[in-house]
């Protein structure tokens, strides 16, 4: 008789406090996302895998490697195990069979497509040492690890207060956790309609799958319909509703979807971000070439610039607002007017201190950079205007309604509240993320509910009403109570019906 299969797993702080993955218990089964890195065999909870390696289709990155260290080529792929699978990158391109040595981490990112799912037998934190350099910096001290054995994780844990005096400090950052993959009940057999994106319009709210080609449709008397489209199972998908129907983009292309219609096919290019207004689409395609899409007609290319498109939104006169980032240092803003022509504005710095994914938000438009508020000027500059008091992660225009998505943490310190009235105490079982409603005039908070994601999808409905994706279609008001939880929507035996 053979042993149960095991793996060890480290975890950092912030995933587990971002609630990518839950709290590690022992005794408890805890599941989530998984990466390999090739280590030395000595590197602290090294192991050596046999596994077979699916290359990705992506070409390599020319990447940092870390400090004082100089770019390399790193390929990607799979990893598939004995019970789990595995994102992984290196540094020499592999295929098939392949013996490395290496450490799991449950991590996120959105190229980590490994997963694993076991039952915890073992919890240790792990302490590392940090040293100040310079004007305040704190660096990791070379070969500092130690463990402390724990019956769980904290919810909240890694460097803080610690790392506020002194020139030294030891922090526990990370968790290694022992799984047993084989004691674990029969995963449930998947609903009819898993959500990865709402839209609404016209007193119809749309859904799509977030893995199947699948869309719902459900109108203001709550009658669905499903739709099929043609298109590849696996592939994430995003929907835009319009009065007249709905576009739906991938990476297998653009589908057109109206009532009592079969789905259209109207492009087979990929899409990595897109906006809607009136009944057309406009579709950044990671190229410098844009499309611009109406119902019955042909694509029309829309020149632009190459870049990464981290937000994008109406703005008015069927036109639409693109913020563009072409390298770490600036973002630009770009206009498409509803003809088609691409205005493309100066560049807007990015300060050293950072500011993660800009966004669009508010009515006269706004970009936000971190905890940094600009007006977008006529000739797509962006004009200073204030701060933030704490930095929200992520936020959009959705039909109207601007939104913003923050990490609320515990305590009570200056500004930390905000966009909350006052300090609330957070529901111990849901990760501490908050969804917060703002006036698009003058951006102030109007209501904020908690949310289980950093990126959730959001969609405004017909008075007042807004539509979230956070495990499942959950939906709350613009006048609801600050922190009261979204009533849940059963998509899931909706669609059911309908098979």
């Amino acid at each position: 008789m053979t042993g149960s299969r095991t793996i060890v797993i480290r975890i950092e702080s912030s995933v587990i406090g971002d609630g990518e993955i839950a709290v590690p218990r022992r005794g408890e089964v805890l599941a989530g996302p998984l990466r390999f890195v090739e280590t030395a065999a000595d590197a602290p909870h090294a192991v050596r895998v046999r596994a077979e390696l699916v290359p990705s289709e992506r070409p390599p990155i020319w990447q940092y490697t870390g400090e004082g260290t100089p770019r390399r080529w790193e390929w990607s792929g799979l990893l598939r195990g004995d019970g789990w699978t595995a994102s992984w990158r290196g540094a020499v391109p592999r295929t098939g069979q392949v013996d490395l040595t290496g450490v799991f981490w449950g991590t996120f990112g959105y190229d980590t497509k490994g997963r694993f799912r076991g039952r915890v037998t073992r919890v240790r934190m792990v302490s590392e040492r940090y040293e100040r350099r310079g004007a305040g910096g704190w660096y990791p001290v070379p070969g500092f690890h130690r463990l402390r054995e724990v019956d769980a994780a904290p919810r909240f844990f890694g460097p803080g207060e610690e790392l506020q005096d002194g020139d030294t400090a030891d922090v526990e950052t990370s968790v290694v956790v022992d799984l047993d993959l084989d004691d674990v009940p029969a995963l449930p057999v998947r609903p009819a309609l898993v959500p990865g994106d709402v839209s609404a319009a016209g007193g119809v709210v749309w859904l799509v799958d977030s893995a199947l080609p699948v869309v719902l449709r459900v109108d203001a008397d709550d009658r669905a319909t499903r739709v099929m489209l043609p298109g590849a199972i696996g592939t994430q998908r995003r929907v835009y509703a319009t009065p007249s129907g709905c576009w739906v983009t991938g990476q297998d292309g653009t589908f057109w979807v109206t009532e009592g219609a079969d789905p259209v096919r109207v492009d087979d290019r990929p899409v990595v971000a897109g906006a809607v207004a009136g009944g057309s689409l406009v579709a950044c395609t990671g190229t410098a070439v844009w499309r611009q899409y109406m119902p019955g007609r042909e694509p029309v290319d829309l020149p632009a610039i190459a870049g990464h498109v981290s937000s994008m939104a109406p703005m008015g006169d069927g036109a639409y607002a693109v913020v563009l980032r072409s390298d770490e240092s600036a973002l630009r803003v770009v206009r498409v007017s509803a003809s088609g022509e691409c205005t493309v504005g100066p560049a807007v710095p990015l300060l050293p201190r950072g500011h993660g994914n800009p966004f669009l938000l508010g009515d006269p438009l706004r970009v936000v950079r971190g905890a940094d508020v600009g007006v977008v000027q006529p000739d797509l500059s962006v004009h200073e205007e204030r701060e933030f008091p704490k930095r929200q992660l992520g936020g959009c225009i959705s039909g109207g309604v601007s939104w913003t998505v923050g990490r609320q943490l515990q305590g009570n310190t200056t500004g930390e509240s905000w966009p909350l009235p006052g300090p609330v105490v957070m529901n111990p079982t849901r990760p501490s993320w908050v969804l917060t409603v703002h006036d698009p005039a003058g951006l102030e908070p109007v209501t904020s509910v908690p949310v289980s994601t950093h990126a959730p999808r959001v969609a405004a409905g017909a008075d007042g009403e807004v539509f979230v994706i956070d495990r499942a279609v959950r939906r709350f008001r613009t006048d609801s109570p600050v922190m009261a939880e979204p009533e849940v929507i059963d998509v899931a035996s909706i669609a059911a019906r309908l098979q």
